[in-house]
């Protein structure tokens, strides 16, 4: 029976995108900004009259699903599913039969945007200063869209919402002053292993779950993959389904087989050492 070799390889060289985590380490300097997690809202107003344009800015730093839709808003006037952080220009214009009309919905950062595409940078000598954040995000009509986003170290600020500084060719700008943006002291809890370090890479334990998951997900996609393509080609029922049917029969024996020898060969070097003979 064939086997689906070429697809199965094919998937195995999809790329695997790792979220973004609100604990992170930029430049050795460690921060936790997942204090500002949750929906947030800004809009900046521009005066074009006969109307006002507003730009609004929705976003959820740390959710995993993205920000999440708005009820009774129809679903062409929304941000799409799993996005973070999204723009959206609505034109105002009182007098007109709909007042408020949505111009555009731009997906600035969706989840899915690669962790190469994320970066951040301490500022001031030792992080003092607060962290930014930069993101390569997705096209829009052409134009890819940036995101800029300075989280300024402040002690005395608790806002609850950035502040909207401007949006220029793809670019957005804002800026939000918290103490939440100040770095970790030597005596904060210890950052996890596997968190997201912008630059700096996923971590040992990141790279460990990394490849983790690629192997689960690879192994769901090829049992899938193989019984469809097995149904399709070969007709096949029952077993004939699995791809590969005989190795995975075999998988158990060459399981037990290994252990068998390892043990043995555990038990032989260890009774080895327990007796010496003189020699002359």
């Amino acid at each position: 029976m064939r086997k689906p070799i070429h697809i199965i390889s094919a998937i195995m060289l999809l790329p695997f995108v790792t979220p973004f985590s609100c604990s992170l380490t930029a430049s050795s300097i460690p921060y936790d900004i997942s204090p500002l997690a949750g929906l947030r809202q800004v809009s900046k107003d521009t005066p074009t009259p006969p109307t006002t344009t507003e730009a609004r800015v929705k976003m959820d730093l740390c959710g995993p699903e993205g920000i999440g839709k708005e009820d009774g808003m129809a679903d062409e006037d929304q941000c799409p599913p799993n996005t973070r952080v999204c723009l959206t220009l609505l034109n105002h214009k009182p007098s007109a039969s709909d007042p408020d009309r949505v111009t555009a919905v731009i997906p600035i950062w969706p989840i899915d945007i690669p962790d190469e595409n994320v970066y951040t940078t301490p500022m001031g000598k030792k992080g003092e200063e607060g962290l930014k954040v930069y993101v390569q995000g997705a096209d829009y009509a052409g134009v890819q869209q940036h995101l800029n986003l300075t989280l300024i170290c402040s002690q005395s600020d608790t806002a609850l919402n950035p502040t909207f500084v401007s949006y220029t060719a793809g670019l957005v700008s804002l800026e939000w002053a918290t103490p939440d943006a100040c770095p970790r002291s030597a005596d904060s809890p210890t950052i996890p292993s596997g968190g997201s370090s912008g630059s700096n890479g996923m971590g040992f334990w990141g790279f460990v779950k990394f490849i983790f998951w690629l192997i689960i997900i690879g192994l769901i996609l090829y049992f899938a993959i193989g019984i469809f393509y097995n149904h399709q080609q070969y007709s096949a029922k029952g077993w004939d389904l699995i791809p590969h049917r005989d190795f995975w029969r075999e998988v158990p024996v060459l399981l037990q087989d290994l252990f068998s020898h390892l043990f043995a060969g555990l038990r032989g070097s260890s009774g080895g050492r327990g007796g010496y003979n003189s020699l002359g």
